[in-house]
């Protein structure tokens, strides 16, 4: 074995169990975020050190076997998530006194997970209009507002130190909301 190579594979194998340490699903977004670590190897008295920083990441793989069925359960679920999140944060805007920030930060990174990969055409109905696949562009334009201002509440609630910090963001993200249920949700 080489030289470079014996100072090489224990660093990649360090490497491949930090990566390890991120979680996916088949059905939904998953988010997984680790901090960066610093990794050294050493054989034969020479040291090889590498940083490896792992950020947040948006994973998303779908069963090419889940039934329409499936798929809608699926959007729904992550659906009655939102809800979860805007009642948890809205109640907290409605009484600042209420206010933790750690609370808003976890309720607000539940906005990544992906339901869109749920709504191909097989999937029809639930709560969903027909409008969304008869209006793939106008879909998709309520779907990038929403992840923009979901991305905005995001970054307000891992720095906010009360309501103030994060009203407007949680303001734009119910708008963004509330936009494309009236064109696109049953009643």
């Amino acid at each position: 074995m080489s030289t470079a190579l014996k100072f090489a594979t224990p660093l990649i194998v360090a490497m491949a169990l930090v990566g390890c340490n991120k979680k996916t699903e088949t059905t939904t977004t998953t988010t997984a975020s680790a901090p960066a670590t610093t990794v050294t190897a050493s054989a034969n008295g020479a040291t090889a050190t590498a940083t490896v920083s792992t950020t947040t990441t948006s994973t998303t793989a779908v069963d090419p076997n889940m039934t329409p069925e499936d798929h809608k359960k699926a959007r729904e679920r992550i659906m009655k998530d939102w809800k979860k999140t805007n009642q948890t944060i809205g109640a907290m805007v409605k009484d600042p006194s209420k206010f933790d920030a750690a609370q808003v930060k976890a309720a607000a990174e539940k906005l990544n997970q992906n339901p869109w990969v749920h709504y191909p055409e097989t999937a029809k109905g639930g709560e969903a209009k027909d409008e969304i696949w008869r209006d793939a562009a106008g879909f998709q334009q309520q779907i990038d507002k929403f992840k923009t201002a979901a991305s905005a509440l995001n970054a307000a609630a891992a720095t906010a130190t009360s309501v103030d910090g994060i009203k407007t963001q949680f303001g734009d993200l119910g708008a963004s909301c509330k936009s494309c249920h009236d064109k696109y949700k049953e009643d």
